[in-house]
């Protein structure tokens, strides 16, 4: 049970650190969070649409970690791995797009 709960935690916990991140990237525009060769070659034109993108992916990646944390919780359920291995495929997808678009 304790363990249980403590997976919960750890879970729950990186999924609200990685949405921070992400709303940290997108809406205050800190690329400096990411690595450096991520952002070498992204113009000063193209930062806030860089950001924004790559924010968004990062928070829906959080959120997919913190769902499946609550569903977890309350159901016990095989879903929850689901639903966080959709939200991040869906947030890696707009990362690499991001990527490729900008940081060319």
């Amino acid at each position: 049970m304790i363990g249980k709960i403590i997976g919960l935690l750890i879970t729950g916990g990186v999924g609200i650190i990685i949405a921070i991140f992400g709303l940290l990237i997108w809406k205050k525009e800190m690329i400096s969070l990411m690595h450096s060769y991520h952002i070498d070659k992204v113009s000063e034109e193209d930062k806030a649409a860089f950001c924004k993108l790559s924010g968004i992916g990062l928070i829906v990646i959080g959120i997919g970690l913190i769902i499946s944390a609550i569903i977890l919780g309350l159901t016990n359920s095989r879903f929850s791995f689901l639903c966080f291995c959709l939200c991040f495929i869906i947030g890696l997808i707009m990362l690499i797009v991001a990527g490729i678009k900008y940081n060319k």
